[in-house]
């Protein structure tokens, strides 16, 4: 349970020196930086930079530039390629102008391609003509229309036609469905005859002005460009992989380049300066500081390098960095859902993780069904990197484990002989179980909170609060007073006895504001209104009691989930009998498949909820801020 101590480090040194620091000091190295503005409004001697970052257009110029070559963003070495940024800024311009020629014509190409099929299919429906196609544009007093129309409609539509002196139908391939064919009319009529072939469904087929001759003549002549079209295009994929082969280091390099210059001159946000010196301050971990010294003396030896603790500083929250064992750390995911810790505050996770996992396999128990979600959670891992993958083989693990005490096996408990939900008295045994659990998992809370108190020095945590000591007191009597009423328990003590031990801490949890600030030994600690202060004590220790009772009796779901996973897999079986003396392997495999994706879910989700509602609430806040060192991917934008 660690948060990584961080230092707070200050560094000073000549102006001329700072964008040499961000780039060998701060960039990619174990550095947070705080904006210096409140430092600088302390200090009248140290302004704030105005900047425009004159690289910005260069990045944005270079990451366009590789979209556009379909390249992936990556670094490469700069140091000598290029001299100057007008040199840069116009290799850039002159590649873009070239790639995207080459694309134009890539696209003219494809386009002449796909056109040709479309071309080819039309023409194939023009059999019929023995003409030059072409022609039929030409002609100035007559109109022609290509197109379709159902065999249907033909059928009766065609002696109406023939009986017109204003139109003739040229049919030039009769199909089974569909006739095609052209139409022509005086062009002081086309408007009337227009109107009446879109009347019979006549839809007009526009024929692409690269048709010349006739029929077999234009389909010569449009396969040959369609073909020719396909061979340059081949040619020119080849010269825009080699162009691009040949440009990658430059472009990659300039994206480098402007990439570190960008961010770096963006860092001028969070320094400070003076006439002749720069000022720039933020968190180094402890574990880190003497590299980071040792770099600062290597690559800037004018500059000087100041640290302090963070208690004495006021204007800054240190920012969070988890230190957790492989076996914890898939579980921090968890804990930013929630609220990264405060940095005095303890770090949940591995409470979280242990806590998780037992109570996942307690709640999910088989064994066959762990094997296959720790299958699942470590293919999910292993070839897409999620994080919940990894959680995922815990949990079956988990299952497993509680798979062979309850002697379930996808649900057969005939395979191995277990402790069954479903035996005996078993089920009751097993919710008594679930307040036994409760029971030392709250007080775990409480600890912890305790602990928390004494790194924050903060009494009310520690003394008085209703999850201090006096609170877990508190606690553990009205437990030990409840449990046998509702006869989850023996009675052990006696409730005069546990009365007594109950009304001390219950006059500390009632005082707890009073008595903390007089622990600090303030001079407020007397409350404004008495009545007011009686009161709203009052209902709040209520409110805490029935908190204790709630929270308890909420691990009841434990139980349950577990005697409820028992009960649906017999279900399972029960639906699968065939009634032979067997079960229906389909009915078995699709139940299991059924009962895991919905039982598995809703444990996963009700577990989450026990942690963040029930035990998180007792001694964790959260509100830490994330630690965030300047550390450029180069594979991502900007």
């Amino acid at each position: 349970m660690a948060i990584t101590p961080m230092k707070f480090a200050t560094i000073v040194g000549p102006l001329a020196d700072l964008d040499g620091v961000f780039l060998d000091c701060v960039i990619n190295h174990e550095f947070h930086p705080e904006p210096a503005a409140q430092t600088a409004k302390r200090i009248k001697a140290l302004q704030s930079f105005d900047f425009d970052n004159p690289y910005a257009e260069l990045l944005r110029q270079a990451e366009a530039v590789i979209e556009l070559a379909g390249l992936p963003l990556d670094y490469s070495g700069h140091s000598d390629i290029f001299s100057n940024y007008d040199e840069m800024s116009g290799f850039l311009s002159e590649t873009a102008q070239k790639y995207s020629a080459m694309l134009n014509k890539q696209t003219e190409l494809k386009g002449i391609i796909a056109e040709s099929v479309q071309i080819l299919t039309q023409l194939e429906h023009l059999r019929g003509l023995d003409l030059d196609i072409s022609e039929f544009f030409k002609v100035k007093y007559v109109k022609f229309r290509f197109g379709h129309m159902p065999r249907d409609s033909y059928d009766s539509f065609i002696p109406m036609i023939n009986e017109r002196d204003d139109v003739f139908f040229f049919p030039t391939s009769i199909e089974k469905t569909i006739v095609y064919g052209l139409y022509m009319t005086p062009r002081g009529s086309m408007e009337k005859i227009d109107s009446l072939f879109n009347s019979v469904q006549f839809i007009r087929t526009r024929i692409s002005d690269r048709v010349h001759g006739t029929h077999d003549q234009a389909v010569e002549f449009i396969t040959k460009e369609s073909k020719d079209a396909k061979i340059d295009l081949e040619a020119l994929k080849e010269e825009m992989k080699t162009y691009r082969v040949s440009q990658s280091e430059k472009l990659r390099s300039i994206y480098s380049y402007a990439r570190l210059m960008n961010d770096s001159y963006n860092l001028r946000r969070y320094a400070a300066h003076t006439q002749e010196s720069f000022y720039i301050a933020g968190w180094v971990p402890e574990n880190e500081l003497d590299a980071f010294s040792e770099n600062i003396t290597k690559n800037s030896p004018d500059s000087v390098l100041i640290t302090d603790e963070p208690e004495n500083i006021e204007n800054y929250k240190p920012p969070v960095k988890l230190k957790n064992n492989a076996l914890f750390r898939a579980f921090e995911p968890f804990v930013r859902i929630y609220g990264l810790p405060a940095y005095n505050e303890l770090d949940p996770t591995p409470f979280l993780a242990i806590l998780y996992t037992f109570l996942f396999g307690v709640m999910f128990g088989d064994v066959g069904q762990g094997a296959v979600l720790a299958l699942i959670g470590f293919l999910l891992y292993r070839f897409k990197g999620l994080w919940l993958g990894r959680t995922a083989i815990y949990f079956g693990v988990s299952s497993i484990c509680f798979g062979f005490i309850y002697g379930s096996v996808f649900g057969s408990e005939e395979i191995i002989h277990g402790w069954s939900p479903l035996e005996g008295s078993h089920s009751e045994q097993l919710l008594q179980y679930s307040i036994y659990i409760s029971l030392i998992v709250l007080v775990c809370a409480m600890i912890l909170n305790i602990l928390n108190g004494i790194k924050q020095k903060d009494y009310e945590k520690i003394l008085f609060g209703p999850n201090s000591i006096a609170g877990l007191i508190f606690y553990l009597a009205v437990m030990g007073i409840t449990l046998p009423i509702i006869g989850f328990a023996a009675q052990i003590v006696p409730v005069g006895v546990l009365a007594l031990i109950a009304i001390l801490p219950l006059l500390l949890v009632f005082f707890r504001e009073p008595l903390s600030k007089l622990a600090k030994r303030r001079k407020d600690w007397k409350p404004h209104s008495a009545g007011d202060f009686f009161i709203s004590n009052f209902f709040e220790l209520i409110e805490y009691l029935l908190s204790y009772l709630t929270n308890t009796i909420s691990f009841l779901r434990v139980g349950a989930y577990a005697i409820s996973h028992a009960s649906m897999m017999a279900v399972v079986f029960m639906l699968a009998d065939n009634g032979s003396g067997g079960y229906s392997i389909v009915g078995l495999i699709f139940g299991n498949i059924a009962i895991m994706c919905i039982e598995a879910l809703l444990v996963g989700i009700q577990v989450l909820r026990l942690n963040f509602y029930e035990i998180f609430s007792r001694f964790y806040s959260g509100g830490g801020k994330p630690y965030s060192p300047v550390i450029i991917n180069f594979k991502k934008n900007n």
